[in-house]
């Protein structure tokens, strides 16, 4: 995970380290010195901070704890060293502040949409083990109500219960009741795999889809929302740049944004598919490869 001992890498710590606890992985601390900064200067600091940050972390939470200290451009440098490592996925802080011009080429967005694993992006220490309460956003093409088959492989790892959240600004009874009937359909799949689930259609013409679903984690006190991304910089499902952008900068719960694996979209070429529908087979490794790490 990368840090700049800033209050908001303290927060990314904190969530890194309680998930870390769950699943066995170990962290993986790394700071980057930018080409514009004095890097002889700034190494003698960072390697006194970084050395004092993993004992107290490794002593704090029992966790294996390795730090690393590179220079270069940040997201390369950490995209290439998260592969490098072969990482679960990273964890980043991004700061409280709202406005979408304060995000506008920050390193969060930049970072969910360059990674080749998934990204969480927190803002806040993590009150409680895991997530239990997870919100997932689902438009209702064919490629968004595909990609939940496999959704409940995520929860039942988790014990968490799944919020899935559909939007309308059409107030077109047709349109409505279309999109009920696809969401039964989705919560039905669920419930089948032993996944507590709820579905939820809001439609209201004043509300952005951004809007919306942060107004619905709020109300239903979720702990966790799940997008998807796809690496070069796109953000899939339903999300145009601008929306993404809104989520990451205007949500206060921690935003997991995963990314398709290679197995998965080649399996999916190899049946024909054209689009991918798959993004959420065990995204985290966590089922089929225990004890991996995180950065």
């Amino acid at each position: 995970m990368p840090v700049d001992f800033s209050r908001e890498s303290t927060c990314a710590i904190d969530h890194a380290a309680a998930m870390a606890k769950i699943f066995g992985y170990q962290i993986f601390l790394l700071n980057i010195i930018s080409g514009r900064q004095k890097v002889l200067e700034r190494k003698t600091e960072a390697r006194r901070k970084l050395n004092r940050l993993s004992k107290q972390l490794a002593k704090d939470s029992g966790l294996l704890v390795t730090q690393l200290l590179k220079t270069g451009q940040v997201i390369p440098v950490i995209c290439e060293t998260a592969e490098q490592l072969n990482v679960d996925f990273i964890v980043i802080g991004a700061s409280k502040q709202k406005g979408v011009r304060h995000l506008v080429g920050s390193y969060p967005y930049k970072l969910v949409c360059a990674a080749s694993v998934p990204t969480l992006v927190v803002k806040d220490r993590h009150e409680h083990l895991g997530y239990h309460n997870i919100v997932i956003p689902i438009d209702f093409t064919r490629r968004s109500t595909q990609k939940v088959t496999q959704a409940a492989k995520f929860s039942r790892f988790f014990g968490a219960r799944i919020r899935v959240f559909g939007f309308l600004s059409s107030q077109n009874k047709a349109k409505i009741i279309n999109k009920e009937a696809l969401l039964k359909s989705v919560t039905d799949f669920f419930a089948q795999n032993d996944a507590p689930v709820t579905a939820d259609l809001m439609v209201n013409s004043d509300y952005s889809w951004p809007e919306a679903l942060l107004r619905f984690a709020e109300e239903v006190h979720a702990d966790l929302i799940m997008i998807v991304a796809e690496k070069g910089n796109r953000i899939q499902e339903i999300f145009t740049q601008n929306y993404a952008e809104r989520i990451l900068d205007r949500a206060e719960v921690p935003v997991l944004s995963i990314v398709p694996r290679e197995k998965d979209i080649k399996a999916e070429s190899a049946a024909g598919h054209e689009e991918l529908i798959s993004p959420f087979v065990d995204p985290l490794g966590l089922i089929l490869k225990p004890g991996k790490t995180v950065s």
